[in-house]
């Protein structure tokens, strides 16, 4: 494949289209596969190792603006938005379910795209529901996967952390500015340490509507409210047992080396799931990210990319 294009060039501030929002020190592209329009990010050059970065469940891969910079250097980094997120399309075979979420079509869909821009191999960086994504792909193609850095996730979770990203996915049809928007997230996120988000950034993570009004670009919390609405099961605190149903298993037969964070103060893994989580895995060791919670790789960037960067150096990638 030769190098991925960059996004759509813009004209001057009173004329030709608006630029697609392009990471530091990266790239920002489209392609369809399968019929389906795929957004990515990518740093690097494309003959380097790869290294494939799969954002968590209701962000987008601007999440990982500061890894990428940071890697540009050795890696090449592929950071696709998930189907249903960011403006990827909708995967109608991932969203099978009521929440949308089933972690082997998304890792069926994560692969397609990759067979799709030519990576036969790489390391994954997989944070939340994209760390179970990884997690599955190396479960189901072993030879795709070198190494994989595991971002606070693991098979078991804590409910009462589940169910506050739950409730923020569902609390918020629309708002009414992005100002209204950074604000939410700052309560939602006390942890990150370089305080509230931009409201101009969160274009990234929102869209407009013909109301004026700004909604979240991914499809989790307007599936959840419809099924909540209609008196069908959504996706409880609890549900996440029947996500990573099978996977436990599946983590005993791993073959590629694992890394295990933690951010400090999450809610979602606690300290026995992660330790549990790298004791199944044949070839693991848990590190922890301080000064983060569930958010690790946004709430403390640097120490995120010292880890996975040490990683890559000690696999030889």
């Amino acid at each position: 494949m030769s190098g991925p294009p960059g996004g759509p060039a813009g004209g001057a501030a009173d004329a030709g289209p608006p630029r697609h929002d392009v990471p530091a020190g990266g790239h920002s592209a489209f392609t369809i596969v399968d019929g389906r329009q795929v957004h990515y990010l990518w740093w690097g050059r494309r003959a380097a190792p790869p290294v494939v970065c799969l954002h968590g469940g209701g962000q987008t891969a601007y999440m990982y603006e500061e890894l990428g910079e940071a890697l540009a250097d050795r890696w090449f980094v592929l950071a696709p938005d998930l189907p249903g997120h960011g403006d990827s399309d909708v995967d109608l075979a991932v969203a099978g379910t009521v929440s949308g979420l089933d972690r082997r079509a998304l890792a069926t869909s994560v692969e397609e795209f990759l067979d799709h821009v030519g990576v036969d191999e790489a390391v994954f960086v997989g944070a939340s529901l994209g760390g179970i994504t990884s997690l599955t792909i190396a479960a189901q193609s072993p030879s795709r996967v070198r190494a994989i850095a595991l971002i606070d996730i693991g098979h078991r979770l804590e409910d009462e952390g589940v169910a506050r990203i739950i409730e923020f996915m569902t609390r918020h049809e629309s708002f009414a500015s992005l100002e209204e928007a950074a604000a939410a997230v700052a309560e939602y996120l006390p942890h990150r340490r370089s305080g509230p988000q931009a409201p101009e950034r969160l274009k990234r993570n929102l869209r407009q509507r013909a109301d004026g009004r700004w909604e979240w670009k991914h499809s989790l919390g307007r599936r959840l409210r419809d099924a909540q609405a209609q008196g069908q099961p959504a996706f409880r605190p609890g549900g996440w047992r029947e996500l990573v149903a099978g996977m436990d298993a599946e983590l005993t037969r791993l073959e590629c080396p694992v890394l295990v964070l933690r951010g400090a103060h999450s809610d979602v893994l606690s300290d026995a799931g992660a330790e549990e989580t790298a004791k199944l895995i044949p070839n693991a060791r848990l590190a922890t990210i301080s000064s983060a919670g569930h958010h690790a790789a946004g709430d403390n960037p640097e120490t995120t990319v010292t880890l996975v960067r040490g990683l890559l150096d000690e696999i030889g990638w």
